[in-house]
């Protein structure tokens, strides 16, 4: 073998796609989600008027949530992801920041009704989701995947996954998004409002279809276009709010 054909060789197999940007659309092809992935740090818009989108930053495990009408964001940190494990230490600490400028003979009183009220809007703890491959397969806009059932108790969803690597989404890539369906699956099962989509016990895939809690999504275009940055930063005119409950 020559030197050249060896290095396009050399070049072929370490070659990586540096960006993956992934668009669902719904059954009446308006855009219904659109998922940025570039480094640590993955973009989520769920379309509609595009008002809010999200950041997650794997690297830290992170989430910005930012709302474009209001032009304010809130974030949520490791440690308040934590907290959510321990919801009577997250409402005193609440509790406590709501009542600090109230007199002492009526905070305790307070204190007791609020607590009261937070408690009966708090959802039960959800049990774990139970995800399991049909052995069926479909094709979606050219994409072969796999049928997988999500059961909830009484709940069922759909998905139809395929590998990552069928999409040209690099490990690493892959990583982020797995990641934030983690976090995602345990917020879900805490609060009773489970949207999330975790094949990590079945594989590394990816979700092609979706069809969940009323919500329908197909995959319908993959590009590994350079992502722009600056959709990871935050405008400098936007303002931090603090976290709502």
């Amino acid at each position: 073998m020559t030197i050249l054909p060896m290095i396009l060789l050399l070049l072929m197999a370490t070659i990586t796609y540096a960006d993956t940007s992934l668009t669902f659309t719904n059954k009446k092809d308006n855009v219904a989600m659109k998922m940025q992935i570039a480094g640590n740090k993955m973009r989520a818009t769920s379309v509609g008027d595009n008002s809010s989108y999200m950041i997650y930053d794997a690297a830290n495990t992170t989430f910005t949530m930012v709302d474009t009408k209001d032009k304010s964001y809130f974030v949520m940190d490791k440690e308040a992801i934590a907290s959510l494990s321990d919801i009577g230490a997250m409402m005193d600490k609440m509790l406590e920041k709501q009542l600090a400028d109230m007199p002492a003979e009526q905070r305790e009183m307070m204190r007791g009704m609020m607590a009261n009220m937070i408690k009966s809007q708090i959802s039960k703890e959800m049990p774990k989701p139970e995800y399991s491959l049909t052995g069926k397969t479909k094709s979606y806009n050219g994409f072969d995947c796999r049928v997988v059932k999500k059961k909830l108790k009484r709940k069922k969803s759909e998905f139809c996954v395929t590998e990552y690597s069928a999409i040209g989404m690099s490990q690493d890539e892959y990583r982020v998004i797995e990641s934030f369906q983690g976090v995602m699956s345990h917020m879900a099962k805490q609060f009773g409002a489970d949207k999330s989509m975790d094949f990590s016990e079945l594989g590394d895939f990816i979700p092609v279809n979706y069809n969940q809690a009323g919500e329908q999504g197909t995959l319908s275009e993959v590009n590994h276009n350079t992502i722009d940055s600056s959709l990871f930063v935050l405008p400098s005119d936007y303002k931090r709010q603090e976290m709502p409950f």
